[in-house]
């Protein structure tokens, strides 16, 4: 898949999906629907699991920091450094909601992408490859939520913000790897282009 591919994209017939910015952490939502009809097991796990929820919120990261750092106020440079320097175990948190993510994450700066099914079903796909199993850890940050064990290494190169970076061009829908280190750098990207 090239680059600058955006087949992915579908402005007016599209089904949307969203992407917000926590402060230091970005995380993608994919409506309920979207997983039942596109999700394999994973999905359906994930379903029953949050059986009232609307729409569910995929993060993917170091599984220290996750735990360590529920605010951006609790970043310390000893945990950030361990993060980014030494590759670490990843987790899959899942936070879920009902009616507009808008409306529930008011505080948060967010983007709006109609997708095409393809690159809907390419997306769920992505995401379900980044849990390695659909045991729950524990409760996660906010809301309903959980941690699941993730799948592949955290490091510099391959961050919370990155995975959600890649998980969009998986669907084909662009979004540029070096701005989306950070989490306003993803957004800065996504705004600029959808």
């Amino acid at each position: 898949m090239a680059f600058g591919a955006d087949d992915g994209y579908d402005r007016d017939r599209g089904t949307p999906i969203w992407v917000f910015d926590h402060g230091y952490h970005a995380g993608l939502i994919l409506r309920r629907d979207a997983l039942d009809t596109y999700g394999s097991e994973a999905s359906q796990a994930w379903l029953a699991q949050f059986p009232e929820a609307d729409w569910f919120e995929f993060g993917w990261g170091d599984a220290g920091f996750y735990f360590e750092v529920p605010t951006f106020d609790d970043v310390t440079l000893a945990i950030a450094a361990k993060a980014l320097l030494w590759p670490t175990d990843s987790v899959m948190h899942i936070a879920t909601g009902k009616g507009s993510p808008w409306a529930v994450f008011t505080q948060s700066h967010g983007v709006e992408i109609p997708v095409t099914d393809q690159a809907l079903a390419r997306i769920v796909a992505f995401v379900e490859a980044g849990a390695s199993d659909t045991d729950q850890l524990g409760v996660g940050l906010y809301g309903e939520s959980a941690f699941y064990r993730g799948r592949g290494r955290y490091h510099l190169f391959q961050t919370c913000n990155s995975w959600v970076s890649q998980a969009l061009r998986a669907g084909q829908i662009r979004s540029a790897p070096g701005p989306a280190v950070f989490s306003q750098g993803l957004l800065w990207d996504l705004e600029r282009r959808y």
